[in-house]
């Protein structure tokens, strides 16, 4: 029987077979705050000599166990003592954080207490300066990268600046500054990787020190790990267990900037940002709120609240997790906001409640390029922001509500579902986006406009024709999914608008798919945009294998050419929407159904390749689908008993994927390396990996397939392995792997 003793205090673990897991779980939780070096309990070598703080020897004994006894250990909250909200951790007592000190700076300091009643926090300094060790909650930030997606243009942030020396007099040890800035600048480098600049948000005049060593009034080219974000108040706030009774359950919470509604401006809530004329010009966010409520439903609202009181920060908190639909009214001000930027990450990461965005205000659209923008990007929104549009606006508005919660009065009837055609595109091909400010740039013309095109198929050729922006009523990713597959489910026929940007979406790619090669749709391929480099792609290769010729808009410049093609797209919809033509696609999906074809997303009791932890990827058996989650719950076939739960695309049946699942630019898992097994943990295998298929050629009639890995050590994936090498090269189909697409996984999770 294993056995193995904590190298603390002694305590044995034995015959377990997470026996690692318990040992280092116990570590964490019994002596984080010790000072004493550790010794490995496996081979006695000392993680340290020089005994350092325990939370720096935990870090040195995890390589160790990494390095030299193949022993994974994962991080998660239960280990780190962090609990997380999705995409953020909230500090807890022993983690490492920067905190405020005099003169606008932050430097290295661990929590050892928390009051939960004045969000204040108990630290003490790294450099072990005595003084000023009571923080306030907006003065502190965890001291690892904050997540990609929470940094965007007007994000603050801390960065690092000048260093600062030793002081024997108080026993202060030197270090690093810290300073808080804001992002005003976001470029990407030669590999993709993005590059923040910004400026710092305090200067003399608010009493910070600008005369260190390395002043500068501005940072460029920081990277994600240079940077750090402070928690989010409302999930410090969420995390505590609270009985007050503040009455607030409701049908929609409204979430907006009182610097937007010229009501609250004049009563002192909002701070003039315009003319009156210019308010008069846009739509006032009460005024959705009044006719909202005139509707018949219960809207509560964010103003009225100090933001630095705590009751009033847990009645915010009790609004969102008792409304039905949470409502922002997107604006620069909104944008530029910490408290209604940190209500909509509150919703969208912890509470997952149905966000509908509307765009309001007199402002301009800065705040796409910020996080708000990031939250919802590539999502529906509707646009308030011209007053003359605002009755057909909150019709929009009344529809999608009705469709999450109902309306106020009973709907009469219910509506046909059965479409003719399904219009697949992407949304930088349409003119008609870009003028609508939906995307930053165009690629096509006016005249190969997939949603022109289907405003003519409707006025004059009579079809009833399926398109995203009017059928979408679900902002959050899994009720977007289930809309996208019901509407292809129901249409007759697909009108593929392929292009080198829809064969770069995640999101076409997955439609064409699973329309083409999950549910047999009949489908026109349509060539948009500028370039014919999809031919390449995996959309290249099902539209190859499907003997179709595509209709090239490319060279389409005027309306009169543009109906020529209009007639032959009408010909060729008039084939697929017959009655025994619809028949025949229903035989072939029932047909491959029975045949017990090869399923395209795993189900429980399938053998898989799956994520682990660092980026690297083991053989598995599914348990469970977690559809709330869209993650698999999964046994390793090696047995070991960590990092059990994850996402539905870190997951690819073990199973050789078919040509046309292959193609430049495809993400794969591929091999590379081996592991040994570690007694009462695993039993050893092969390694797997993410990678991108860069090139492709054809050798004695056998593809072979080259690329390279799309995680580094940036990414903190694991890179010293034996056998890593950057590149594969000259790969089988037989080699590869290739992970599920939404719609397939909760296709097979209805079944």
């Amino acid at each position: 029987m294993t056995e193995v003793k904590c190298p603390k205090c002694d305590t044995s673990f034995q015959g377990s077979s997470d026996i690692g897991e318990e040992l280092y779980s116990h570590i964490v939780d019994e002596h984080l705050a010790c000072d004493v070096a550790a010794s490995c309990p496996i081979c006695n070598n000392d993680a340290d000599d020089s005994g350092p703080a325990c939370h720096k020897i935990l870090k040195q004994f995890t390589k160790h166990l990494e390095d030299e006894h193949d022993f994974t250990v994962a991080e998660s909250a239960e280990r780190t003592g962090s609990a997380t909200d999705g995409n953020r951790s909230l500090p807890k007592i022993g983690d490492k954080v920067l905190c405020k000190y005099g003169g606008w700076q932050y430097f290295d300091a661990t929590i050892l207490e928390f009051d939960r009643q004045k969000l204040e926090y108990y630290i003490e300094w790294d450099d072990q300066d005595p003084e000023g060790r009571h923080i306030y909650y907006q003065d502190l930030a965890m001291n690892k990268p904050p997540e990609e997606n929470l940094i965007g243009i007007g994000t603050v942030v801390l960065f690092h600046q000048g260093q600062y020396g030793a002081n024997a007099e108080i026993g202060r040890l030197a270090g690093v500054r810290w300073h808080q800035g804001i992002i005003t600048r976001i470029e990407t480098d030669d590999e993709g990787k993005k590059l923040y600049s910004g400026e710092h948000t305090k200067g003399e005049v608010d009493g910070k020190w600008v005369t260190y060593g390395g002043y500068n009034e501005s940072f460029t080219h920081y990277r994600q790990e240079d940077l750090r974000m402070g928690p989010n108040v409302f999930d410090l706030v969420g995390e505590q267990e609270d009985n007050t009774n503040f009455n607030t359950d409701c049908d929609v919470y409204l979430s907006y900037c009182p610097n937007d509604s010229q009501k609250d401006v004049k009563s002192g809530y909002g701070k003039a940002k315009f003319t009156s004329d210019q308010y008069a010009a846009t739509t006032d966010p009460l005024k959705i709120k009044a006719d909202l409520e005139e509707m018949g439903y219960k809207v509560l609202s964010n103003i009225r609240n100090n933001f630095n009181n705590e009751l009033d920060l847990k009645k915010i908190v009790s609004c969102i997790r008792n409304c039905k639909v949470f409502i922002s009214c997107i604006s620069d001000d909104y944008a530029e906001s910490d408290h209604t930027r940190m209500e909509m990450q509150y919703v969208r990461n912890s509470a997952k409640k149905p966000l509908i965005p509307v765009v309001l205000g007199a402002g301009g659209w800065n705040w796409k390029s910020s996080v708000v923008g990031m939250i919802i990007a590539g999502e529906r929104y509707i646009d308030f922001k011209k007053i003359e549009f605002y009755d057909e606006k909150l019709d929009d508005l009344r529809i999608q509500l009705q469709s999450l919660i109902g309306d106020a009065e009973e709907a009469d009837g219910e509506e046909d579902k059965s479409k003719d055609v399904f219009i697949s595109y992407c949304w930088t091909n349409s003119y008609l986006s870009k003028e609508a400010n939906q995307v930053p740039t165009l690629s096509g013309t006016e005249f190969s406009d997939p949603r022109k095109i289907k405003e003519i198929l409707e006025e004059r050729y009579g079809f009833n024709v399926w398109l995203d922006i009017e059928q979408l009523t679900s902002g959050q990713q899994t009720g977007m999914f289930e809309q996208i597959s019901d509407g292809l489910l129901n249409s007759k026929v697909v009108c593929a608008f392929v292009s080198t940007e829809y064969a770069r979406s995640v999101n076409c790619k997955m439609e064409f798919q699973f329309a083409t090669k999950s549910l047999y749709k009949p489908f026109i391929p349509i060539v948009v945009g500028e370039t014919n480099d999809w031919e390449s792609t995996v959309i290249g290769a099902i539209v190859v294998g499907s003997g179709k010729d595509p209709i090239s808009l490319l060279q389409c410049n005027s309306y009169e050419e543009l109906n020529g093609f209009l007639d032959n797209i009408n010909e060729l919809i008039k084939e697929h929407t017959k009655e025994e033509d619809e028949d025949e696609s229903k035989k072939l999906l029932s047909a491959a159904v029975h045949d017990g074809r090869k399923q395209r997303a795993p189900v429980a009791g399938d053998h898989v390749i799956s994520h682990h932890f660092k980026h690297a990827y083991f053989t598995a058996t599914i348990l469970e689908f977690i559809k709330d989650e869209m993650s698999y719950k999964i046994k390793w076939d090696d047995g070991d008993p960590t990092g059990r739960v994850q996402k539905y695309d870190m997951v690819a049946l073990n199973i050789e994927p078919e040509d046309d699942e292959l193609g430049v630019g495809q993400r794969i898992f591929f091999p590379q390396g081996k592991y040994k097994g570690t007694e009462g943990n695993n039993t050893g295998g092969m390694r797997y990996h993410e990678g991108i298929i860069d090139s492709y050629e054809v050798v004695d009639g056998v593809k072979r397939y080259s690329g390279h890995h799309l995680r580094g050590e940036e990414d903190n994936k694991w890179v010293t392995y034996l056998g890593y090498g950057y590149e594969f090269r000259d790969l089988t189909k037989s080699d590869l792997r290739v992970a599920p697409n939404a719609m397939d996984v909760l296709m097979s999770s209805r079944s």
